[in-house]
């Protein structure tokens, strides 16, 4: 019975974290602010790793420090619009190579093809166990639907 009242205390916690975080990016007004929270600050939020977006386009990852993937290894990563993907990381994909922390799962959200002009990601990495028992998964989907839709909003003004 002691687990199942700490699981209720963690998920509850992570339910007020996930909300709050989406409260604030909700009331972001401008691009860059928008992307520093989310690469900067979720991260320790969450007590992840890294929280980033993966895109083709080498202007625009140099330009708010994304991770930088060719179209062919996304293109491989991306199935369709809107999918999430929980899992171990697979190392072939390479998606966190080039980062100086460790990071064992990861959580990866197809985002819409409009979105910086060609198919992008928004991962989540963590150096635990997170991701691999799809635990949250309903929160992270709708987490991932919000931060979209304020990126959508955000490049439309």
């Amino acid at each position: 019975q002691k687990n199942i009242i700490d699981n209720a205390h963690h998920n509850f916690l992570t339910q007020k974290r996930i909300h709050k975080s989406i409260i604030d990016i909700l009331k972001i007004n401008e691009m860059n602010t928008f992307i520093k929270y989310i690469v900067s600050i979720l991260p320790k939020t969450f007590n992840l790793e890294v929280i980033n977006f993966v895109t083709s386009d080498q202007n625009i990852a140099k330009k708010y420090k994304f991770i930088y993937k060719d179209n062919f290894l996304i293109e491989n990563i991306y199935g369709k619009e809107r999918q999430l993907i929980m899992d171990a990381v697979e190392h072939q994909t390479a998606i966190f190579e080039d980062i100086d922390k460790k990071v064992y799962s990861n959580a990866i959200f197809s985002l819409n093809k409009k979105i910086f002009g060609s198919p992008s990601l928004l991962v989540f990495g963590s150096k635990g166990k997170h991701f691999i028992d799809n635990k949250a998964y309903d929160l992270i989907l709708f987490f991932s639907n919000v931060v979209q839709e304020q990126i959508l909003k955000l490049s439309n003004e």
